[in-house]
């Protein structure tokens, strides 16, 4: 379930367990002063458990589990989009997930240059990830962006954070 506040997304709750019925009822509360609160239009619609597929960033190019390895620690890079299982994340919660690992923020360093890798899902805030509405995906542990280093396309390029800027080499496309 998602929750909107004037069109941004505010909190959100996945249930990916088949066997937790949430059947029942949704509440909506006004935590405040005693202000009255109204509610209009509320519109409650069912969204798929997790979106799947490529991650696009610069040149169109795909983010990428180097040679799709599994071991803690595997570079992520750019490279042409070939529909691999190393090209396939899936967003779950704030994470981003691909050959059943998480993305990770190296040593879950907050500093420039700080490389992202595949690591075990741990959730720790360097698993954390939080797209922007101008295309950026930010780690909010950091402050900083997911970035192709050099601001270059070549296949290889290593993905990392990097102070926010909205150029190019931050703009990324997130399965539907």
């Amino acid at each position: 379930m998602r929750v909107f506040l004037n069109g941004v997304q505010i909190n959100d709750f996945l249930n990916v367990d088949p066997v937790r019925s949430l059947a029942g009822h949704i509440g909506i509360q006004n935590h405040g002063d005693g202000d009255e609160a109204s509610f209009r239009n509320i519109r409650i619609k069912e969204l798929s458990s997790a979106s799947s597929g490529a991650i696009k960033g610069l040149a169109g190019k795909c983010l990428d589990v180097s040679g799709a390895a599994t071991a803690d620690g595997t570079k992520i890079q750019l490279w042409t989009c070939n529909g691999s299982g190393a090209q396939n994340w899936t967003r779950q919660g704030s994470t981003l997930r691909a050959l059943g690992k998480c993305l990770d923020v190296a040593g879950g360093a907050t500093v420039n240059g700080t490389k992202a890798q595949l690591w075990t899902c741990n959730g720790s805030g360097a698993q954390n990830w939080t797209p922007q509405a101008d295309g950026s995906i930010r780690n909010p542990q950091s402050g900083r962006c997911l970035d192709v280093s050099q601001n270059s396309s070549a296949d290889g390029q290593q993905i990392h954070i990097w102070d926010c800027h909205g150029g190019a080499n931050q703009k990324w496309v997130l399965p539907a």
